[in-house]
């Protein structure tokens, strides 16, 4: 089993590592979609009173006081239902900064603040940085069984978050909710505590670091220091050069470390673990060639990795002949270790054993990439991500698949028309990992039929319900509560 060394910089606090401007207070100021479920009895929908998504948005309105509900008037409450397994989903124009401690608190809304005991409407949330990458692009930031009512809650591995999504999981079955109007979770606000811009992307580089947080720049081998024009911090940003060749030395595409040197480089979206090696490291190396042993060149530098710019984990070098443990020798890739979900910093610094003329300056940085910040993730990394979408529809719909109850606590029956009689078809639930947790294969010979799923030993969360049959699939999503 490989070991992993963790330890903090003693004179630099956490908080201190975060990108761009930090302001003030931050709410969400636009919907970017809303699927309302319906109430509890599973088939009636959500008044028009509390149907208007954007009572969601700007700061929070008068928490859990009816300021005079009117039927059918959306501005006489100050919150949206999300109806049984509806989904809201967020959009911060000013992305909420993750600090120490919590950064954003959830507020629904419960007529009078009953206990979570009393009234256990509950919600799972997400964050993410971006919508381009899909489904992977979201962590989950709430516990695996939901927030109850008002809830805080950190951003965890995201060093900002431009986009929340709530997603109610309320039992509909509780006896508490057996009247047939209850409506769910209901979101008045979001209100993150600090908001920060990011800092700015270098364009072509977004996979690649964008901020020098810190930095000791170390001497050349005679003990004299590195020269101007191989100390200018800009040119380990961005989308490398990638170049070994020799060019003027005003455009020495490289930052060197000089020997003993370290530097912090900050990326603008956090980098996933996934599937695969995770990143390209570039180091320049005049006249070098893969046919170039070590040993001939020895520049080395050890890279590590961090969520908070606090805490630092061992980076694992992808093992060649001259690369292993947390080590390069100039060129290389890096794996982040398995049971870490991501980074946002990367550390690199230098122990190369002085060599050569008296001038060497030892590991000499071009760039570094993330080889993917979207796509599918490496088993056990995940922070609570998930792997596949659960809510798109695949196929003309001809199967009508319906769960039942949905959420669920125990068993659910999946009813299928199964227009087509004599098709075999198979049933799959996956979990949000995208692990296969169950696989039926069904024999059909009597046109619709009702399979059932017995989830009682499931933990709680959102399962992909899959429908399968002469290269059709349908899925639909199912939650256990």
């Amino acid at each position: 089993m490989k070991m992993t060394t963790r330890f903090g910089l003693p004179l630099i606090a956490s908080a201190l590592f975060f990108a761009g401007n930090v302001s003030a207070q931050t709410y969400a100021t636009s919907v970017v979609s809303y699927s309302q479920g319906p109430r509890a009895d599973g088939v009636s929908p959500i008044g028009v009173t509390r149907s208007n998504a954007d009572n969601a948005l700007g700061g929070l309105g008068s928490p859990d006081v009816n300021i005079g509900e009117v039927a059918n008037n959306s501005a006489s409450v100050e919150f949206v239902s999300l109806g049984y397994a509806g989904t809201l989903v967020l959009e911060f124009a000013d992305p909420i900064c993750n600090l120490e401690g919590a950064d954003l608190t959830v507020y629904e809304t419960s007529y009078g603040s009953p206990s979570c005991a009393a009234w256990p409407e509950r919600a799972l949330v997400w964050a993410a940085q971006r919508l381009d990458c899909g489904e992977s692009a979201w962590v989950m930031i709430s516990p695996a069984d939901g927030i109850c009512q008002n809830a805080d809650l950190d951003l965890g591995i995201l060093s900002w978050a431009k986009y929340i999504r709530i997603m109610d999981i309320t039992n509909p079955l509780l006896q508490v909710f057996q009247a047939p109007n209850q409506d769910g979770f209901d979101v008045d606000a979001v209100v993150g505590y600090s908001s920060c811009d990011g800092g700015a992307i270098i364009p072509g580089g977004e996979n690649s670091p964008n901020q020098v947080v810190d930095r000791h720049q170390g001497n050349r081998k005679n003990g004299t220091p590195v020269p101007a024009n191989r100390s200018i911090e800009g040119r380990m940003l961005g989308m490398p050069q990638m170049s070994d060749a020799s060019t003027p030395a005003a455009n020495y595409p490289f930052y060197a470390l000089g020997y003993s040197g370290w530097v912090i480089l900050k990326f603008p979206y956090t980098v996933f673990n996934v599937a695969g090696y995770d990143l390209d490291v570039y180091e320049t190396t005049f006249g070098d060639n893969p046919a170039r042993t070590c040993a001939s060149y020895p520049e080395k530098a050890r890279f590590e990795g961090s969520v908070d710019g606090s805490t630092w984990f061992d980076l694992e070098a992808v093992p060649t002949v001259d690369d292993a443990g947390n080590t390069l020798c100039r060129d290389g890739k890096l794996n982040i270790p398995a049971g870490e979900a991501g980074l946002n910093y990367i550390r690199v610094t230098d122990v190369t054993v002085p060599f050569g003329a008296g001038s060497t300056d030892a590991y000499d940085i071009d760039g570094i990439i993330a080889v993917s910040q979207c796509g599918n993730l490496a088993g056990g990394a995940n922070g609570g991500r998930e792997a596949a979408s659960t809510e798109e529809t695949i196929g003309e719909g001809e199967y009508g698949i319906e769960i039942y109850p949905n959420p669920t606590s125990g068993n659910a029956s999946v009813t299928i028309d199964a227009l087509n009689n004599l098709d075999n078809y198979t049933i799959t639930v996956t979990d949000m990992m995208g692990r296969v947790v169950s696989s039926d294969r069904i024999n059909n010979q009597k046109g619709a039929f009702i399979h059932n799923l017995n989830v009682n030993n499931l933990p709680s969360g959102i399962y992909t319900v899959s429908v399968e049959s002469n290269g059709t699939r349908e899925i639909s999503k199912l939650v256990k509560n």
